[in-house]
């Protein structure tokens, strides 16, 4: 059945709320009070672990890197409505009870996907909810730091083609599970997605984009915790190494 057309109508300035300095509009106001969430704060450190898998295998070759381990790991997966998306803050959601198996059937998966590329970054937040995976690696303080500085400085520009290329492949993992339809009269965005990363990316990463973290604003309202990777993240970091001001 073909979709209906929606008319969609702007809201007009008067009708924003003042929020702090934030113009909040109409529809951010439905419900339950929902907290902002800004890239650089709250999605940033999400993204940690899939920009280390392109770093260290390329774009292509982490596309199915990314797609085998978690595919493979979705069995331990006892949380149906929330899925393994690629976010670090996902991997909370496998059960303590269910760790160690994932832990002996998947050890070689787990050195490709997980410890290589970013073995180095669980070492040095062990409340980082992937950290359980990596339990008693070992690796040099100043190249951790070096490369989740690094990695910072390639995520934060958020819309920025690496950013966006990290920022998309969790829709890969939203449409295998059905958690997103598309209205076929979207063609132009459903050739972008199947063309991806060819054609026309922008689309593609903007639908990616707008619809993944339309869900996380989503999970974090349900579930306030779901943030919480995000927040230790910065805070440990201010313990970790201190500012620097050049």
């Amino acid at each position: 059945m073909a979709a209906k057309k929606l008319k969609l109508q702007r809201a007009a300035l008067e009708d924003h709320e003042q929020v702090g300095k934030e113009l909040v509009p109409p529809f951010l106001r439905i419900g339950a009070p929902t907290e902002q969430i800004f890239w650089w704060r709250d999605l940033l450190p999400e993204f940690l672990w899939i920009d280390s898998l392109v770093q260290k295998y390329s774009e292509a070759a982490a596309v199915r890197v990314f797609g085998d381990f978690l595919s493979a790991a979705d069995q331990f997966n006892a949380h149906p409505k929330n899925i393994l998306d690629g976010t670090v803050s996902a991997f909370r959601f496998i059960d303590q009870n269910r760790r160690r198996t994932l832990l002996e059937k998947l050890e070689d998966p787990i050195a490709v996907a997980v410890l290589r590329p970013f073995g180095h970054v669980l070492s040095g937040y062990p409340q980082c909810p992937m950290a359980w995976m990596a339990t008693g690696l070992d690796a040099d303080r100043n190249s951790s730091i070096a490369s989740v500085r690094n990695a910072v400085v390639r995520l934060f520009p958020g819309k920025d083609p690496h950013a966006a290329f990290c920022r998309a492949l969790p829709l890969h993992r939203l449409l295998a599970h059905n958690k997103i339809l598309i209205s076929s009269n979207l063609t132009e965005t459903i050739d972008a997605i199947k063309s991806y990363p060819h054609g026309d990316k922008y689309r593609a990463e903007t639908f990616a984009r707008s619809t993944h973290g339309s869900l996380l604003m989503q999970l974090a309202k349900e579930d306030p915790s779901t943030l919480a990777w995000s927040r230790s993240f910065w805070n440990s970091n201010l313990t970790i190494t201190p500012c620097t001001y050049e």
